[in-house]
């Protein structure tokens, strides 16, 4: 059974119902009917351009630590993973990238904007950087890496935009 939540403006109201544009909770009272669903009277108050791209304190820090999971698990498969592919690299980049912009889209609410363009190209870019700083430092130029590594940041943009 789904956790109860309370309403953001009245701790007091349980409700079932959270905004359709931040997903906080909120009662009947709040509610406010839109053409796309109910909405809290912040983002009701709003033209729909207003909105694209604001990210809440709250969705900020939830995509930062969608970035660092991205980062983590991304830097596991580049230096493990990766090196034992061969053409595949460029379509597990891809693959990579496009999930990784795609959960930090979803984490952060959904809105995007450049704040989650910016974390995800960040965030893929820094899980390649492990494995590119080595050949780098001794004069080589890994292209076979380089190109996946902007691959797979173009897709994790792109994709949380």
């Amino acid at each position: 059974m789904a956790e109860t939540m309370h309403c953001y403006r009245h701790p007091d109201r349980e409700t079932r119902v959270s905004c359709a544009t931040c997903g906080r909770p909120i009662c009947t009272e709040c509610m406010m009917p839109t053409e796309v669903g109910i909405k809290c009277p912040e983002d009701a108050r709003l033209p729909r351009g207003a909105r694209a791209g604001v990210m809440k304190r709250d969705q900020i820090l939830k995509s930062f630590l969608a970035g660092i999971a991205v980062t983590l698990l991304g830097a596991l498969v580049v230096y493990f993973v990766l090196p034992h592919i061969g053409f595949g690299r460029l379509i597990l980049s891809a693959l990579a990238g496009y999930g990784a912009g795609i959960f930090i889209h979803r984490a952060g609410g959904r809105n995007g904007g450049p704040l989650a363009m910016a974390i995800s190209g960040v965030a893929v870019a820094v899980a390649f950087a492990p494995a590119l700083v080595l050949p780098l430092l001794n004069g080589n130029i890994p292209i076979i890496l380089i190109l996946p590594a902007l691959v797979a940041v173009g897709f994790a943009v792109y994709n949380s935009r």
